[in-house]
């Protein structure tokens, strides 16, 4: 009985770093810290990656140098 316990442990530890380094890895393309975020993602594991997607769709508004103009 403890086996499973211990597994479903292991089991929900990994999803939540899953969205630890998702939100780390959306930060650091946006140009935000890496860690700053993982550490943020570790207690807010979804809102955070909903914070970070607003933030990377406002960035592409502000920053209309940077689309390719035809």
């Amino acid at each position: 009985m403890w086996m499973l316990w211990g597994l479903l442990i292991i089991a929900a530890g990994s999803i939540i770093n899953c969205f630890q380094f998702a939100a780390a890895i959306l930060a650091k393309q946006i140009g935000l810290s890496f860690w700053k975020w993982f550490g943020i993602s570790t207690f807010l594991p979804i809102i955070s990656i909903f914070i970070l997607l607003y933030l990377w769709k406002d960035n592409g508004k502000e920053n209309p140098e940077k689309q390719v103009a035809h």
